[in-house]
This record gives structure tokens, C-alpha cells and sequence, in this order.
């Protein structure tokens, strides 16, 4: 038999192999479809099997997130994230964690704006160890009022020291204008008073509601005797009830960053040395018919060394060590974003170049040569996205919590390598609305205005961290 650390190797030697493998024939490749069935509680079991590899991964996924925070107290998701753990069926925090350290094995515990997961990772011969670890996660989590306590107390501590990092006040300030007005306008943590209001109560009403069998998806990953730990499954969520919750969502307003429309928004922080850029607008749904040409699109805008981007932004005028673009989706949300960091006094020339790179992009020409290449950098680069099959399962995973059919996960690279430049214009015409951007900076507010002033931005609003919070 072999040792963990045996076992390890032995898992990295394969995993290598198999992607050797893979690298060679992108355009032949087929991924695994998984096995699906439905608990008579309602839970649904999806099944990623392979011998090839002595690991296991179990991931359950409920289909709440964020978005669904009691309206007036957001961040309740959050705290139910990092309290999750945090006493279980009559464990400690520290008694669970060494429950999983002796396995030499992990755990964890997010959520996003759509979702929430609960996962373990580990090797396969400890599957059922694992699985009671994961059953007590799920279904008995005791969330002490003390750890509530000191959770929120983290996560205040983490907001409050929001303005330490320029990334972070951009990438909010940016998130909340791009999305005011929709379902997502509140985000993950509107404000310090908001979660002051969050109480243990709230947390275990939001787990009540949204955790349940009807609201969640189990996904069995790696090496596991189907039939023997489907039982096994059954014996620990089998008992679980509840039905999915019931989805009425508000669009929200963020009024304290009104005023903003076509301005340039400065987020002032003295004294950062370096500021951070976000320039971006509303996109279509993953959905719509032109999203693979909008993928070719961004790759030749953004995505690789030699993109549009970068080389002039980067590479020939200098402005900056790295910029770069993408497409991001929510369930009822997409957006378009360029990220990027300059010199305080360099804002200006990079914004304005920025702008024309998308301007050029909108208007064309496209050339055949630079979609021959982003479709190469595609495809190419397609097998090691899933080259594992836990990665493989997230692909799912993700084309079904978007709806996008039984195709999803074997489509990416015939739909790519159709693309056309006639269709990554046609799509850049239609989509790239550069009439309603949402521009961002975060840095030294005196340095930053002068530089754009300079380059002639005239509509710029400066707000401050206060506003934020």
C-alpha cells in the first residue's frame, strides 16, 4: 500500500502525464460528462469518476449567495461563510480543523455573489472520513454566538483597512457604479452600518432558508466506488429537508456615488505612489449569441502578451507594467472591464490611450492574422484549463448554475475556432457601448486630476473612502 506521500506523487506524475497528453490535441479532445441523479429529498448528485488518480474531492454547492441578503443587512452571507466552521455537531472550531489536518487533507467555505460553496479535498481511501466532515459542515454547524462575534469583528476589521490597498478601493468603487441599479447594486458588504445590524440571528435565519437539499447540488469528484458511497451519501444527507426558498430580488441605488454618470471617478487616497485604473461598461449575458466572438475579441484586446493593450500601452508608450481585459457574468449581470496601474501623474495619457485602443476595436478593421492568433492563444491554452478533472467539474459546474445546456462543456473549442473577424467586428459594433463607460481611479487625487485635466478629461468627480464605506 502506498504512503500519502507515495500517493501525492504518484497524483502529480498522472496529472502530468494526462496534460502532456492533452496539450498536443486540443481540437480532438472530448471532456467526461458526469452522472446525475436526484435524492428523494431533492438533492442532486453529480458524479466526476475517475480510477486514474487516488484523490477525492466533494463540492456542495447551494444556489444562494450575497445577492440574497436580508435587505438591510448585507454581508449576513459573508458572516455565514466564515462561520460555517466554526463549531459543528458538538466540535470545536480546532477539534474539526484537526479532524482534517491528521487526513492531511483541506476544507473550505465561501460565497459569491450567486452562490455558495462547502468543499473538501483529500485522498480517496479517506472519502468516507471526509464525507462525515463535510455532512457536519453542512448540516449541523452550531455557529456559536462568541464566534459570531469574532468573525464580525474580522470582517469589520478587513473593511476598515479598505483604503490600505488601491486595488481594493478601485475595484469597489468601480463594482458599485458599474452595477447601481440592478440586483447586484449592494454587492458582498454595502457599509459598516449595514453589517453592524447583522446579528446571530440573521445569520442562522439565512441558513435556515437557503440551505436546504431542494436549493443545493453535491458534486463527487476522483476515485470512489459509485454504488458503495452513494450509500454512504444517503446516510448523511439523506435525512435533510427543505425546499428551495422562494427569490424576490431588489434593484438597489447606490446614492452615495450619484453624480457620477459620464465623469471620471476619483477615489482620493494620499499618498499612493502608484494608481489604479478600471475602465469598463454593461455587457451581454453569457448567453447571447455573439459570446464567443466577444471571447476572440478580448483575448485580441487584452488577454495575452501581444494584445492590443499591451502593446501599446505597456510596451510602447510605457505607461504601465501590465494591463489587461475581461468579460465577467453573474446570473443576471455581465460586464466588460480593462485593469491597469500607472503612476499618479501618468493616469491621464493611459486613460486616453485606453480609450482609443477601444475606439480602433469598435471601428475596425480586425485582421485575419490577429483572430488566427487569439483563437491559437484560445484553443491552445483550452487543455490546461481542464486538465485535471476536478477543473474539468468547476466547467460544468459552471455551465450548469448559468443554464447553458448539456453542449457547454465540450463547445468551447469548435465555437471558437469558427470565429470569424467578420464576426468579432460585428459583435464589437454592437456590444461595446463606449457611450456609457464607467471609469475609475484610485490614488493620489491632486496628481491624478492634473494628469487628466491635462489630457483633456473634463468631467471628473472626486469622492473619497468615506463614501465608500
Amino acid at each position: 500500500m502506498m504512503s500519502r506521500k507515495q500517493a501525492w506523487f504518484h497524483a502529480f506524475t498522472l496529472a502530468s502525464f494526462l496534460l502532456s497528453g492533452l496539450c498536443g490535441a486540443a481540437t480532438e479532445m472530448k471532456l467526461p460528462v458526469p452522472e446525475r441523479e436526484t435524492l428523494p429529498n431533492g438533492l442532486q448528485l453529480v458524479w466526476f469518476l475517475n480510477d486514474s488518480l487516488p484523490v477525492i474531492d466533494m463540492a456542495l454547492l447551494v444556489k444562494s449567495g450575497s445577492r440574497d441578503d436580508p435587505w438591510g443587512k448585507s454581508g449576513t452571507a459573508e458572516l455565514v461563510a466564515d462561520s460555517l466552521d466554526r463549531g459543528n455537531d458538538g466540535l470545536t472550531s480546532q477539534e474539526l480543523a484537526r479532524k482534517i489536518e491528521v487526513l492531511g487533507a483541506s476544507r473550505y467555505s465561501s460565497c459569491e455573489e450567486d452562490t455558495f460553496s462547502v468543499g473538501v479535498h483529500g485522498l480517496a481511501p479517506d472519502a468516507p472520513a471526509l464525507l462525515d466532515v463535510l455532512g457536519k459542515l453542512v448540516l449541523k454547524p452550531e455557529f456559536p454566538e462568541a464566534e459570531i462575534k469574532r468573525e464580525h469583528a474580522r470582517l469589520l476589521d478587513r473593511w476598515n483597512h479598505l483604503a490600505d490597498y488601491g486595488e481594493s478601493l478601485a475595484g469597489l468603487a468601480y463594482r458599485r457604479l458599474l452595477t447601481s441599479g440592478t440586483t447586484y447594486g449592494r454587492g458582498s458588504f454595502l457599509s459598516i452600518k449595514e453589517f453592524d445590524n447583522v446579528s446571530r440571528g440573521d445569520v442562522l435565519a439565512y441558513y435556515k432558508t437557503h440551505f436546504t437539499p431542494e436549493n443545493s447540488i453535491l458534486m463527487v469528484v476522483g476515485r470512489v466506488k459509485k454504488d458503495e458511497f452513494k450509500k454512504q451519501i444517503e446516510a448523511v444527507f439523506g435525512a435533510w429537508q427543505g425546499e428551495a426558498p422562494k427569490k424576490e430580488y431588489r434593484k438597489f441605488v447606490e446614492k452615495r456615488l450619484l453624480d457620477t454618470k459620464g465623469k471620471i471617478v476619483v477615489v482620493g487616497r494620499a499618498n499612493l505612489t502608484q494608481a489604479q485604473v478600471r475602465i469598463g461598461f454593461k455587457s451581454p449575458s453569457i448567453h447571447a449569441p455573439e459570446h464567443y466572438d466577444l471571447t476572440v475579441g478580448n483575448a485580441l484586446l487584452g488577454e495575452y502578451f501581444n494584445s492590443r493593450l499591451n502593446s501599446l500601452i505597456r510596451d510602447k508608450l510605457a505607461l504601465t507594467y501590465g494591463i489587461s481585459s475581461s468579460f465577467s457574468f453573474n446570473q443576471d449581470f455581465a460586464s466588460f472591464s480593462i485593469g491597469s496601474a500607472t503612476k499618479n501623474e501618468s493616469v491621464g495619457p493611459l486613460v486616453q490611450k485606453t480609450l482609443e485602443v477601444l475606439k480602433n476595436f469598435k471601428s475596425g478593421p480586425i485582421s485575419d492574422e490577429e483572430v488566427t492568433t487569439a483563437k491559437e492563444y484560445l484553443v491552445g491554452g483550452f487543455p490546461l484549463s481542464v486538465s485535471t478533472l476536478g477543473a474539468v467539474a468547476s466547467r460544468w459546474l459552471a455551465g450548469y448554475v448559468f443554464d447553458l445546456g448539456p453542449t457547454y462543456l465540450n463547445e468551447f473549442v469548435p465555437k471558437i475556432s469558427a470565429v470569424t473577424p467578420a464576426q468579432v467586428l460585428a459583435a464589437a459594433a454592437k456590444d461595446f457601448d463606449l457611450d456609457h463607460l464607467t471609469i475609475v481611479v484610485a490614488g493620489e487625487p491632486k496628481e491624478i486630476q492634473k494628469s487628466l485635466s491635462a489630457a483633456g478629461f473634463k468631467s471628473i468627480k472626486q469622492v473619497s473612502v468615506k463614501d465608500l464605506e
